[in-house]
């Protein structure tokens, strides 16, 4: 029989605690341990991570479905990219103008949302995706008169005792990668723990039972477009830190489709699957690219051409059969077999007070 822990007791806690502090330690010893080109990666994984919890907010809780988070992360790239080089302007400021940017032309794709649901909706937003690659060129030819943008090139502020080298830099960038990761996952959770949260799962199960609660439909989906598309931003401008040139191949829909990918082998609709999904599949997909090429055993045609490819596509189908609720979700059913965590009781509802005892039935009926 399974160990019962109650949510939020001391034990909960404990627990949580746990889990973080190891986190942290395990940053810690990456960190230290760790050559610049695995510092590298990991900030791409987390580049990944952070625009697959965008993602999640959007699909995954609001059951809005979107193929063009690429345009998101791209336009945000090519802003912070551009004011940065062009206008001089302070990186950090450029962050926020990429994720107002990117937020205005989040509401503006989410009309379409208000009208059109499922494929059709992702049909429009495929469209886009299809579009920005375009829009990009036309960008460069016309504003750049160059085949690449140039990327940020981040600098360590001289208050972390860091360099301007290639060893400094990709150590602060780790970092910075770990703390908008975190970021962004709180902002998610605490939205998706609030009020607005129970609204976006209302309107993914049933609209018409969350219009008829109370749910602004127009509004929730608009605004959660809105937000999920400035929190893709945020990995775009992360990414144009990290890349030295952008050009309009950097952000095409292949990047939605790893986005999506990221978000289902995590798990969708869970707080911790965009990012468990992300790490997964980027390492997989690292993993199968350096030495997949080197296995003599494989037969035939698979020792020639992009095996990588054709063996990661097998891992993700045969995963889908093992696991259909992602890496989170595959988890959490072996674990319910040792502890579960008991929801929070409900708060009973106040007792009347002295001062309404007294009154009369027709008063209190007015009241």
């Amino acid at each position: 029989m399974p160990f019962h822990i109650r949510e939020s007791s001391p034990l909960h806690w404990v627990l949580r605690i746990i889990s973080v502090s190891a986190l942290a330690a395990l940053a810690v010893y990456i960190a230290s341990d760790s050559a610049p080109s695995t510092l590298g990666k990991i900030t791409e994984a987390c580049t990944l991570a952070i625009a697959a919890v965008s993602l999640n907010l959007l699909l995954g809780f609001n059951g809005q479905i979107s193929l063009g988070h690429s345009t998101f992360v791209g336009l945000a790239a090519f802003t912070a990219g551009y004011s940065v080089n062009a206008w001089h302007w302070n990186p950090w400021v450029s962050l926020g103008v990429a994720c107002l940017v990117c937020f205005v032309l989040g509401l503006i794709l989410g009309l379409p949302a208000l009208r059109l649901k499922g494929p059709y909706l992702a049909l429009v937003t495929l469209a886009v995706a299809f579009v920005w690659p375009t829009v990009a060129r036309k960008f460069l030819d016309q504003t750049v008169k160059a085949s690449t943008l140039k990327g940020m090139r981040l600098r360590p502020p001289t208050w972390t005792g860091l360099s301007n080298n290639r060893t400094d830099r990709a150590l602060f960038l780790f970092w910075l990668a770990i703390v908008l990761l975190v970021v962004t996952y709180v902002i998610v959770r605490n939205i998706r723990k609030s009020r607005i949260g129970r609204s976006l799962v209302a309107v993914r199960d049933n609209e018409t039972a969350a219009a008829v609660m109370g749910v602004n439909l127009a509004i929730t989906k608009t605004v959660t477009f809105g937000i999920s598309a400035a929190l893709a931003g945020v990995a775009g401008w992360l990414a144009a830190a990290q890349l030295a040139t952008l050009d309009e191949n950097s952000f095409t829909i292949l990047s939605s489709i790893k986005y999506l990918l990221a978000l289902f082998l995590g798990g969708a609709a869970t707080l911790a699957g965009p990012v468990v999904g992300a790490f997964s599949y980027f390492f997989a997909d690292d993993l199968l690219k350096t030495n997949a090429t080197k296995w003599d055993f494989l037969p035939g045609p698979l020792s020639k051409g992009p095996v990588a490819s054709f063996l990661l596509g097998v891992l993700v189908i045969v995963f889908v059969f093992i696991a259909p609720y992602g890496l989170v979700g595959f988890i959490k059913l072996q674990a319910r077999r040792v502890a579960v965590v008991i929801p929070r009781p409900l708060r009973a509802a106040p007792l009347a007070t002295e001062s309404t005892e007294h009154i009369s039935p027709a008063v209190a009926g007015e009241i």
